[in-house]
């Protein structure tokens, strides 16, 4: 016999209140704190009703994306002589091949993505391509790992523990998931807890960031007499003791509800709640030391990463790909078909654009192992455009999942930190993305508001964004630097 209706609604309830972090084919897992919340305050089973929650991924990607011509190390410096040689990031102003630096101010809905950025036009629509940006100074070089998602003093820990730190009501399993892969230079960290040098721990390894985000997971079957939702219920039995009798009350009419719930588990199958599974993604620790399997540790790292926002067990991410100046070997296809180079011994000499026999080789070799880092990136936005979200099942987690991608670096080949890249995915219910109204994205060119001037023009610094992207969040982020930019959010600025 299977769930009656009813009982698969208050499983689909406790799952976008947040109380059931996931149900599974094979596993449930239960969060104590989130149930008890939702227990005491007698929480809407509806997530819809409710509204989704906003959620935030920082995406660092290293060694820089390419906004730099191969034959010139200035922003605006005009088209380079061989087409082949122009940026690879930012998009045209309209007319492929145009240097938009000097356009101050420019705002273009469907814009023309440049060869990098094109990697991700699956995700157009929903994108805010960002120029104008920069880091304290023009030449942090490699050191800008301390300071990419921070502010430029290094007075404050990082904008993704702020923001998790800060969250009002906010009770997760994580609240600020530090994770990615990084194989040379491991304490090239971006994030801080704190001032100074106040490095966060990343998890690398795919298994073990799935079991921080889901440490109740049972693991245990209905055999033995012993069943998932038992030391869930034995701690909310606990908690009566210090409640009033009107929490005690509210409490004890939904244990009633569960115990329900357990005896019809007992008795039938249960339908997975849409759009959260959180099983183990296929991974084996032997790759952890394997270069060829980079991609792959990527992946399922993003793959847990997702499956945790759309169960609700963290609101708060940083996704950190590779390391700067990483010199390990990173393995690609440019062609699709196992033809031209496939790799390149060493990731931070491409950037340089220093791999390679002869011109177009370099180019290539540069080329690709900028587009690796972007498809991680890719393969991450599309595991969040797969689940819903937990809160609001009809419409997309990618709907209100803000993900913000930049670099340490520009580019990597001068190492400037000047004319940063930046591109805003997602987030449009949430947090009020501007991406236009043609559905086909949007480009911007911030300098016109910028805060600093130097021999270039007028830049944005960084922090701004993230002050605005923490109050997206309805988080104050402490930063000084901290101006609102019009045109990013709608209602901010």
């Amino acid at each position: 016999m299977s769930i009656s209706v009813s009982r698969r609604r208050l499983l689909l309830g406790l799952a976008a209140a947040g109380g059931l972090g996931a149900l599974g084919a094979s596993a449930y897992y239960l969060n104590r704190s989130s149930l008890a919340r939702w227990a005491v305050d007698g929480r809407e089973l509806n997530g819809a009703a409710q509204g989704g929650k906003p959620k935030v991924v920082f995406v660092i990607l290293a060694d820089g994306m390419g906004t730099m011509n191969m034959a010139t190390f200035t922003p605006g410096g005009g088209p380079p002589a061989n087409p082949a040689d122009r940026q690879i990031w930012h998009p045209w102003d309209g007319e492929e091949g145009k240097d938009s630096f000097h356009s101050l101010g420019l705002d273009v809905e469907g814009p023309l993505l440049a060869m990098l950025s094109s990697e991700l036009e699956p995700y157009r629509s929903r994108s805010l391509y960002i120029r104008g940006t920069s880091l304290p100074t023009n030449y942090e070089a490699h050191n800008g790992w301390t300071k990419c998602l921070r502010d430029g003093g290094m007075q404050h820990g990082s904008i993704d523990h702020i923001i998790g730190q800060k969250l009002a009501g906010y009770t997760a399993t994580q609240k600020a998931v530090f994770c990615g892969h990084i194989s040379h230079n491991p304490n090239f960290r971006v994030s801080y807890s704190g001032a100074g040098a106040a490095l966060r721990d990343m998890e690398r390894n795919p298994h073990r960031l799935f079991a921080s985000l889901f440490p109740d997971q049972a693991g245990r079957s209905r055999s033995g007499g012993k069943h998932v939702f038992d030391p869930a219920l034995a701690d909310l039995r606990e908690l009566r003791e210090g409640m009033s009798p009107r929490e005690r009350q509210k409490l004890e009419s939904h244990l009633d509800a569960i115990e329900q719930v357990q005896s019809d588990l007992e008795t039938g199958p249960v339908e997975p709640v849409p759009g959260c599974d959180p099983t183990l993604p296929e991974f084996e620790d032997s790759w952890m030391d394997d270069n060829r399997r980079r991609a792959d540790i990527l992946d399922a790292t993003s793959s847990v990463l997702a499956t945790a926002l759309a169960c609700g067990a963290t609101r708060v991410a940083t996704f950190q790909v590779g390391a700067s100046s990483e010199n390990n070997a990173i393995y690609f296809d440019p062609y699709g078909d196992g033809t031209g180079p496939t790799s390149t011994d060493n990731a931070h000499e491409a950037a340089h654009q220093n791999r390679g026999s002869g011109p177009d080789e370099k180019r290539i070799l540069w080329q690709q192992s900028r587009v690796w880092y972007v498809n991680r990136l890719k393969a991450l936005l599309d595991d969040l455009a797969r689940h819903t979200d937990p809160d609001v099942p009809e419409d997309s987690l990618l709907d209100h999942t803000l993900v913000v991608v930049t670099s340490e670096l520009s580019d990597g080949l001068p190492e400037t930190s000047m004319d940063m890249p930046m591109v805003m995915i997602g987030g449009t219910k949430s947090h009020g993305l501007n991406v236009g109204n043609s559905n086909n994205g949007r480009f911007v060119h911030i300098g016109d508001q910028g805060d600093r001037t130097d021999y270039i023009g007028k830049h944005v610094s960084i922090e701004r964004i993230w002050a605005m992207v923490a109050q997206s969040m309805g988080v104050d982020s402490g930063y000084s630097l901290n101006t609102p930019i019009s045109g990013i959010f709608k209602g901010i600025g």
